[in-house]
């Protein structure tokens, strides 16, 4: 097995499924969830949105697209496959969107608390936005 610093998002993201996979369908769901969250917030959230920053408005809303497309095309084999769910979840920029989710998801009752230290292991802390 590879360091963790040597990893890439899809390598954290079958290793996160793997060492958990009964969580596999609560966080594929929980990704749609927050999809959709977005899809009904993505007036007020652009309003907000502040210039200048790295990640704009235009890009944010794309790995949304691009997220709920994966979750759309793959639906149930997402929590059913281990592979399906990093190499579709995280690869490129819609790990982006996704790690945003899980750190989302690691605040909530229903994440064990070793699913929550994992995810912040492999992913840290920090939201890429907070819409709250």
């Amino acid at each position: 097995m590879k360091a963790l610093d040597e990893m890439n998002n899809v390598e954290k993201g079958y290793l996160l499924a793997k060492l958990f996979p009964k969580n596999r369908k609560d966080l594929t769901l929980f990704v749609q969830q927050e999809t959709e969250r977005f899809r009904a917030q993505e007036e007020y959230i652009r309003s907000i949105w502040a210039d200048g920053t790295l990640v704009t408005a235009d890009f944010w809303f794309a790995l949304v697209s691009n997220t709920e497309q994966v979750l759309k095309r793959h639906n149930v084999m997402l929590h059913r496959s281990t592979r399906v769910f990093s190499d579709q979840l995280f690869d490129g920029y819609n790990a982006i969107f996704l790690t945003n989710c899980l750190i989302e998801y690691a605040e909530r009752e229903e994440c064990s608390p070793k699913l929550k230290e994992a995810i912040h292991l492999l992913f840290g802390h920090d939201k890429m936005i907070v819409t709250s």
